[in-house]
């Protein structure tokens, strides 16, 4: 069985083939594809082949999927209104032409209609049940990871954890999902189900802020803004409108209780339980050394 994934030069693809060959894959079973492979020589050293695919080209996508068995699609990273959907039909379109026998789809908690990121993914679930191959879905809550991206920066210099309402998510680590998702493409008895990946408790902003505090030693507490002091914090950090679209709809459906699914998927795929927030930070907390302050 031939096993191929998409994005593998990204940190959740880069993780999926870690994943992949620690459960004892062998490097020539394995096809990365990549819009730069090059990068990848990590893992063509260790015999996993290297493939170069974009999903802006479909024809080049139906060569890189020869011959691969189950194809895993990671979602692509351009947050551009109008997108990432013609890229994801793009592949599965291409995954059907090039004989592939399975797809695993990678899509988010509270896919739905509405702001473009969540209906990229709800489309694309459609998409793949549409293509007639055999699908599974792999749903994934929003990272433990993204926290990094300024937000713990902020709360440890400003001793403040900014959300919109009280409301819980089921938050996860990017490695978890990674596990989950090798789990899924590497065996077969999977076909025609929905899975989610979320962490092992919902929290709402106050416990996310307490956790914080703990693992740091430092005070921070929650405080409720306003939707439109929410994206202007966002637009005041210089992110673009897409980013801020992006990022507030999240947040606006985490307000909503869109995000607030706990299951136990994870460990019920990969053996082991889903990381708490208090240890993903312990085990990341050097990281509040390496990145600068920022909101």
């Amino acid at each position: 069985m031939v096993i191929g994934v998409t994005g593998a030069g990204g940190q959740l693809g880069g993780h999926i083939l870690d994943e992949l060959l620690a459960r004892g894959l062998k490097g020539a079973d394995i096809i990365a594809i990549s819009r730069s492979p090059e990068k990848l020589q990590r893992f063509a050293d260790k015999g996993v082949q290297l493939r170069k695919g974009d999903f802006d080209d479909a024809a080049g996508l139906v060569t890189a999927f020869k011959g691969i068995d189950r194809l895993l699609i990671v979602p692509t990273s351009d947050l551009r209104p109008g997108i990432r959907l013609p890229q994801h039909k793009n592949a599965i379109t291409s995954a059907k032409q090039a004989g592939v026998k399975h797809l695993v789809y990678i899509s988010t908690l509270g896919a739905h209609r509405g702001q473009d990121l969540f209906t990229t993914h709800i489309e694309t679930e459609l998409a793949v049940f549409a293509s007639g191959l055999p699908w599974t879905i792999l749903r994934m809550g929003m990272y433990y990871d993204n926290l990094w991206m300024g937000t713990i920066q902020y709360a440890l210099t400003a001793g403040v954890y900014a959300a919109t309402a009280p409301t819980p998510a089921a938050n996860v680590a990017r490695t978890d999902v990674a596990a989950a998702a090798a789990a899924l493409v590497a065996a077969s008895g999977f076909n025609g189900y929905i899975y989610h990946a979320t962490g092992p408790a919902a929290q709402t902003p106050a416990e996310i802020a307490a956790t914080i505090a703990a693992v740091f030693g430092k005070k921070v507490d929650a405080v409720t803004v306003t939707q439109d002091q929410f994206d202007g914090a966002l637009k005041g950090a210089g992110l673009p409108d897409f980013a801020v679209d992006a990022i507030g709809g999240i947040e606006a459906a985490r307000a909503r209780g869109m995000l607030d699914l706990v299951t136990h998927d994870i460990e019920y795929l990969t053996g082991r339980k889903a990381q708490t927030l208090a240890e993903y930070l312990a085990a990341t907390k050097h990281l509040a050394e390496a990145k600068p302050a920022g909101h």
